[in-house]
C-alpha cells in the first residue's frame, strides 16, 4: 500500500488557501501512483478555528470546499483514496459541531469518522464546539482493512495529561483486527513531544499476548505543519508497525507530501518504544530554533506583515530575538533600534552594533534622555503641594515617592519610541521578553504588550543557549551578566536570584504545580536523575538548595509570580514550546488569595 502524508499548513479560514494545499498534495499522490493520500486535522476550515465556526456561514464555506474536493478527486486521480478533516454539523441533541474525517474516492464520499475523544485542558477546549462521535469507521484499500482516527483518539489511559476517557477507538481498531489505522493531526510541538509520542503510541502497534487484536497494526500518523497564534506544529509525520519506526518525515520549512510504501518498508529504528532509542528520535525532531522561527514567520506572514521592529539593547533576549527575526523574514526585513540612556554601557552599544553588523540588519540609534522627562511630570503632579488631602502630596511629604518610577520610565519611553516606528512605517513590533522574566513579571508593563514575543515560553537558559549556538552573536553578549540598565551597577540577578536558580524555580511551579520548597527539591534530584536539563549550572542550584535562606527566597519567588499574574494576562501572544505555556492554556483568577 502506497500513502502519501500530506503535511500542509493552514490557517483558519482561508479556505482557498487550504484548498490549494490539498489539491497539491492530491496531484502528487496521484502522479505516485499511491493508494491513499492523508491530511491533518480539520485541514479545510484550518485549526483551530475556535469561534469562528459560530459564524455565518463558516461552516457552510468549509462544506463547499470538501464538495469541490470531491469534484476534484473524480477528475483527477482514478482509485486515490483522499482522507481529509472537516466541520459539520449536529442536528441532534448536543453540542453544534462535529469534527470529522472523511473519506473521498473519485468524486464521491465513501465514508464519515468523527472524532469521539475531545480534548479539553491545555489549550484545547473542543468540548465547546463538537459533540464526540461514537462509531467507528473502517474501508477496505487493496485487500486491507483500514480505520481511522483524529488525534486524540489515539491517546486514552496513555498517561500523558491524567486526562482519560470513557472508551479507547485505538483499542477498539485493534479489536477488530485492522490492518492500518490512518491518524489525522494537528499536534502542537511541545518540548520533548516528538518521543512521548512513539513512546506512548508504537508500542499499541504490537501482536499483544493476552490481549485483543490478533497481528501487528500499522498506524500512518500525520501531522500539520506552521505556526498559529501562540501554537506551532511541527508537521512530524510517522509510519510505526509492530513497534518498528517505518518513516518518520523530515523537518522542513514548507509543505511536504511524503510517499511510502508500507508493504516493502524496512525499518528505520526497531522497538521505537524502547528508552536507547530516545537520543536517536530527538535527533530527528524540530530543534528548538528552528520552531520558534516557524511560529514567528507564520505569525507575521498570516498577520499581513513583511517588516519586523524590536528594540536591540545589546542584552542576550534582545540579541537572540533579532537573530530569530532575520531567520524568519530576512535580515533586509529587520530594524533594530538602539536606545541608550544615561545608564548605558559602552558595550551596550558596541555589542549591539556588532551584532546588527553580523546579522545584516539595520541598526538605528534614538537617545532616551528620561531625566527631563521625570523633572517635567514631577512639576505637573506636585501642583497641590501642601494639600494634605492629595495622593502626591501626601507621598512626596512622607517619603513614600517611589523613585523605581524614574528608573522604569527609561523603558516605558523606548516602548513609545519602538510602537512610533511600527505605527509610521508599518513594521510589527516584537516583544524580547523571557518565560523566566514573565513569571516574575521583571518588565515594565508595557514591554510584552506589542505584536509577538518569540521567546515568550522559553526560559533564560535556554536563551543563553540559543546565543551560544550561533556564531553571529558576539560572545560578550552571552558571556556577561544580564542586566535592563536602569540604574548604575544594576543587575538581573541582584534584583531576583540567580538564573541558575530561578529558572528551575519557575519552570517546577508553571509545569508541575509546585508550591512548596520540599516538593521542589524532590523534582531538582528527580529531574537529575532522569538527565532533564533544567538549570544552566546543576552544581550551582546544588549548593544553592543546602543554603539556610533558600527556603524563604524559594517563598519569595513563588508569591511574586502569584501576584505578577495580572501583568502577564496582558502579555501579547509568543509561540508555545513547553508543556504550561502563559497564554490560554493556564487559566488562573487574577484576583485571588491562594497564591
Amino acid at each position: 500500500m502506497k500513502i502519501c502524508l500530506g503535511q500542509i499548513n493552514t490557517t483558519p479560514g482561508d479556505f482557498a488557501g487550504n484548498l490549494a494545499a490539498l489539491k497539491k498534495g492530491v496531484d502528487v499522490a496521484s502522479s505516485e501512483q499511491c493508494d491513499l493520500v492523508v491530511f491533518p486535522e480539520l485541514s479545510i476550515p484550518g485549526y483551530l478555528s475556535q469561534d469562528l465556526l459560530y459564524r455565518p456561514g463558516f461552516v457552510d464555506r468549509n462544506l463547499a470546499v470538501l464538495d469541490e474536493l470531491r469534484k476534484y478527486t473524480g477528475q483527477h486521480c482514478e482509485g486515490l483514496h483522499v482522507v481529509c478533516g472537516y466541520v459539520t454539523r449536529n442536528d441532534g441533541v448536543g453540542k453544534p459541531f462535529y469534527n470529522v474525517a472523511g473519506v473521498l474516492r473519485e468524486g464521491n464520499l465513501v465514508g464519515e469518522y468523527r472524532k469521539q475523544l475531545l480534548p479539553f485542558y491545555d489549550v484545547f477546549d473542543e468540548l465547546r464546539y463538537f459533540e464526540p462521535g461514537r462509531d467507528l469507521l473502517t474501508f477496505e484499500v487493496l485487500g486491507q482493512k483500514v480505520g481511522l482516527s483524529i488525534c486524540e483518539d489515539l491517546w486514552n489511559d496513555k498517561g500523558s495529561d491524567g486526562y482519560n476517557y470513557e472508551n479507547n477507538p485505538f483499542e477498539q481498531y485493534r479489536a477488530l483486527d485492522v490492518d492500518v489505522v490512518l491518524s489525522l493531526n494537528s499536534s502542537p510541538f511541545v518540548h520533548d513531544k516528538p518521543w512521548n509520542r512513539l513512546k506512548n503510541i508504537a508500542p499499541g502497534t504490537k501482536r499483544l499476548s493476552g490481549g485483543t487484536g490478533n497481528k501487528d497494526l500499522t498506524l500512518v500518523y500525520v501531522n500539520q505543519r506552521g505556526g498559529q497564534d501562540e501554537l506551532v506544529f511541527d508537521g512530524q509525520s510517522f509510519i510505526v508497525s509492530g513497534g518498528d519506526l517505518l518513516h518518520v518525515s523530515e523537518v522542513i520549512a514548507e509543505d511536504s507530501y511524503d510517499v511510502v510504501d508500507i508493504s516493502n518498508s524496512q525499518p528505520v529504528i526497531a522497538d521505537v518504544a524502547n528508552p536507547e532509542n530516545k537520543a536517536d528520535v530527538k535527533n530527528r525532531a524540530p530543534q528548538l530554533k528552528d520552531v520558534l522561527v516557524l511560529g514567528l514567520r507564520d505569525y507575521t506572514q498570516k498577520s499581513g506583515f513583511d517588516q519586523l521592529v524590536l528594540a536591540s539593547s545589546g542584552g542576550v533576549d534582545s540579541a537572540v530575538v533579532c537573530m530569530l527575526a532575520c531567520e524568519a523574514v530576512g535580515s533586509e526585513n529587520v530594524h533594530a533600534i538602539r536606545m541608550p540612556s544615561i545608564y548605558s554601557s559602552d558595550h551596550a552599544a558596541t555589542d549591539a552594533i556588532e551584532l546588527h553588523k553580523n546579522l545584516g540588519c539595520w541598526d538605528y540609534e534614538v537617545d532616551v534622555d528620561h531625566e527631563s522627562m521625570v523633572s517635567m511630570l514631577h512639576s505637573r503632579y506636585e501642583q497641590y503641594a501642601g494639600d494634605e488631602r492629595n495622593l502626591v502630596a501626601r507621598k512626596v511629604a512622607n517619603n513614600g515617592y517611589a523613585s523605581v518610577a524614574d528608573e522604569n520610565i527609561q523603558a516605558r519611553i523606548r516602548d513609545l519610541y519602538l510602537m512610533h516606528f511600527s505605527n509610521a512605517y508599518g513594521a510589527m513590533p516584537l516583544s524580547t521578553g523571557n518565560k523566566t522574566e514573565a513569571a516574575c513579571g521583571y518588565y515594565t508593563h508595557f514591554d510584552m504588550n506589542f505584536s509577538f514575543a518569540p521567546i515568550k515560553d522559553i526560559y533564560k537558559f535556554q536563551v543563553f543557549d540559543l546565543a551560544q549556538s550561533s556564531e553571529l552573536i558576539p560572545d560578550n553578549i552571552w558571556q556577561k551578566p544580564p542586566s535592563a540598565e536602569l540604574a548604575p551597577d544594576q543587575t538581573d540577578e541582584a534584583s531576583l536570584l540567580s538564573y541558575a536558580v530561578l529558572d528551575p524555580i519557575v519552570q517546577s511551579h508553571i509545569e508541575d504545580q509546585l508550591c512548596e520548597y520540599d516538593e521542589f527539591t524532590d523534582w531538582v534530584a528527580e529531574m537529575a536523575s532522569i538527565g532533564e536539563r533544567v538549570s544552566s549550572d546543576p552544581s550551582f542550584l546544588l549548593n544553592w538548595i543546602d543554603r539556610k535562606d533558600a527556603r524563604v527566597s524559594y517563598q519569595r519567588i513563588i508569591s511574586l509570580i502569584g501576584k505578577m499574574e495580572y501583568k502577564r494576562r496582558q502579555t501579547c501572544p509568543g509561540t508555545k514550546v513547553s508543556k504550561v505555556a502563559f497564554g490560554i492554556g493556564r487559566r488562573l483568577p487574577i484576583v485571588e488569595k491562594w497564591s
